[in-house]
């Protein structure tokens, strides 16, 4: 539930990854800030499973995540519902055969039960990815600068 009108965002594991190496938060601090803004009016989410991705390196990002738990949101069964159809429609999307937790189909489905916007550095382009699977599903898929943009941002 958003706590303040504007845009509603989900972030996918990808776009918190280039935001680290893109643009560090001891040089764009202002950026991370309004990052966090975003976490604290309810604006930027993301399902747990992106919090699991970051769990696999213990570094600055999964330490800057953990400050912001309130963004991490729980699989709800509309969210289950939406996983199972996504699996089925795209079965390329998640590799069956990886170790680690993949969160792009847990991405999509918070998207849709929120009405937000998808925030991800796939590209449509390759296997099946993140804005395959969006616009199957009229979810708007935006990259990082796509998200500055939304909110006019200027650094």
């Amino acid at each position: 539930m958003q706590l303040f009108p504007g845009y509603c965002y989900c972030i996918d594991t990808s776009a918190l990854i280039d935001m680290k190496k893109l643009y560090p938060r001891d040089v764009f601090s202002s950026l991370w800030k309004s990052m966090e803004n975003l976490v604290s009016q309810g604006r930027l989410v993301a399902p747990r499973e992106v919090l699991r991705e970051l769990e696999q390196v213990d570094d600055e990002l999964l330490r800057w995540a953990s400050e912001c738990k309130a963004m991490f949101h729980p699989l709800d069964q509309h969210q289950l519902d939406v996983v199972r159809a996504i699996e089925t429609a795209f079965p390329d999307l998640v590799d069956p055969n990886k170790t680690i937790p993949d969160a792009d189909p847990f991405v999509v489905a918070l998207a849709t039960s929120m009405a937000a916007t998808v925030i991800t550095s796939e590209s449509a382009r390759g296997r099946q990815k993140i804005p395959n699977v969006c616009s199957r599903y009229d979810v708007v898929c935006v990259d990082l600068v796509g998200l500055f943009k939304k909110e006019a941002w200027q650094f």
